[in-house]
């Protein structure tokens, strides 16, 4: 199994390999595509690609259905076993960006109530 092997799961039995290879098109090379009846297996060139599909199709529709997209079960990427959605109810998802960088800009906020505290003006600010 390599790295960046999808599982697409919920579609029709209608659907075909190329319904699919144009559902995943603009987010990389295909290597190989696996039809299973009600689901399928999509191969990626590149596991930066299968990361960019995960996060933009999960939930979409192919053709009317509601599918799933995740990544494979046994995954060795991800510590094997589980896939996406049970390294999900153990730890947050990834970061798409990486961790925030130290830049030399500040923000200086006056004028805030005492009683506002630290971490509520982080969130306000954040991302």
């Amino acid at each position: 199994m390599s790295p960046s092997q999808l599982y697409v799961g919920g579609i029709s039995r209608s659907v075909r390999e190329r319904d699919v290879e144009k559902f995943f098109k603009g987010f990389g090379r295909i290597t190989n595509i696996s039809m299973k009846g009600n689901y399928a297996f999509v191969d990626f060139d590149d596991h930066r690609d299968a990361d960019d599909a995960v996060y933009e199709l999960d939930g979409r529709r192919l053709l009317g259905d509601r599918v799933r997209v995740e990544f494979a079960k046994g995954n060795p990427r991800y510590g094997g076993g589980g896939g996406l959605r049970e390294r999900r109810r153990f730890s947050p998802p990834p970061n798409r960006y990486g961790p925030p960088l130290r830049t030399k800009y500040r923000l200086r906020v006056e004028n805030v109530s005492t009683r506002i505290s630290w971490q509520v003006m982080e969130m306000k600010f954040s991302p």
